[in-house]
Order: C-alpha cells, then sequence, then structure tokens
C-alpha cells in the first residue's frame, strides 16, 4: 500500500464517505401558516411535494447553506392550491442568496379550462443574480404578479456556501392574458 499513490488521501475531513444524495421524498399536507412540516431539512433533499392549500403567510423554510452541503437540491411541486400569499425562503441570518431563472406562464382558470381571450402575453422570464441578494420567493396562484399554481415545478440547488440556484416553471391560475411576474416583487431580500 505504501507504494500506492492513493492509499491515505482520504484523510481531511473524511470528504469520500460522504456525499448529498437528494433521493428524499416529502409531503406538506398541512395548511397552518407557521406549521413545523414547513421547515426543510438536509435530509428531505430530493421532492418536496406540496398537496396542501397553504394558508396566507405561508413560508416554505430552506435549510442553511454551508460547504458540506453544496450540491444538495430540492425539486418543490405544488399539487394542492394556495388559499393566498405564501412563500419559500432561505435564513435571513446567513449569507446564502438565491441566483438563477424561472418561467410564469398562465394556465387558465383553477377548472383548467384555457382562456377565451387572445393568447398573446403567456409567460415571461424572471431572473434574478447574486448582487441582488435576494431570500425569498413570493408565491400567489391566482394574483398574475405571482404565480405558484398546480404544476408549479421548482428546483432550488444548493451550488456554494453562499448561493442557492433556483429554476423551473411557476404557473399562474387565472383566467386572464396578463403574466406580470417581475424579479423586483417576486424575489425579496427578506428571509425568515
Amino acid at each position: 500500500m505504501a507504494n500506492n499513490p492513493l492509499y491515505g488521501q482520504n484523510k481531511v475531513d473524511n470528504a469520500l464517505n460522504t456525499s448529498i444524495q437528494n433521493v428524499g421524498f416529502r409531503e406538506i399536507t398541512v395548511i397552518t401558516a407557521a406549521d413545523d412540516s414547513h421547515t426543510l431539512a438536509e435530509s428531505d433533499g430530493g421532492i418536496i411535494l406540496i398537496s396542501a392549500a397553504l394558508a396566507t403567510g405561508a413560508v416554505i423554510q430552506l435549510p442553511s447553506a454551508t460547504a458540506k452541503n453544496v450540491g444538495l437540491e430540492f425539486n418543490i411541486i405544488y399539487s394542492g392550491t394556495m388559499a393566498a400569499l405564501s412563500y419559500i425562503q432561505l435564513k435571513n441570518a446567513d449569507d446564502a442568496v438565491f441566483s438563477g431563472v424561472v418561467h410564469a406562464r398562465r394556465c387558465g382558470n383553477a377548472a383548467g379550462v384555457s382562456d377565451a381571450a387572445a393568447q398573446t402575453v403567456v409567460e415571461t422570464t424572471i431572473v434574478t443574480t447574486a448582487a441582488q441578494a435576494e431570500k425569498s420567493l413570493k408565491l400567489d396562484e391566482n394574483d398574475v404578479s405571482f404565480g405558484g399554481g398546480i404544476g408549479t415545478d421548482l428546483r432550488f440547488k444548493y451550488v456554494s456556501p453562499s448561493v442557492v440556484f433556483v429554476s423551473g416553471d411557476i404557473n399562474v391560475n387565472v383566467a386572464d392574458t396578463a403574466v406580470d411576474p417581475v424579479q423586483a416583487t417576486s424575489f425579496t431580500a427578506t428571509g425568515y
């Protein structure tokens, strides 16, 4: 073994024996805004299914970003309707911020019926950068300024100790030609 150039390389923090798996599954079924089930842990990495009609002010709390959880990923999928405005947030006291691109699109009304109105403005792209220092994403399925309806599919990937990359699709559950989510209102600097 002494002549093996790879022998003994796993001596710093046992790094080769740790990895981020992202194979978890958690379903959020409680609508209460301050419910403990809305606080995610690293071990929840993977799919988070939100089937609850989240109450006004509900916050899905993401864990802190650290050097050890780079690679952690949450795929948050909405299969339930929201009561009103809710949030996905990073911890306020931490340095981590969101960066990334999400697409918002109109999907008709709650009955799944598409608009009879002109289909001219049906989607938009929202870009946020680390320099903007955002820690919160607002969602409200019945508001053309936010979206978050059934079928909303967002990914939050921990790419460094200070950046969580967000991507995916936000559905606006309104029979309206407007799709108005913009970075300045969708993303904000105040976390939980």
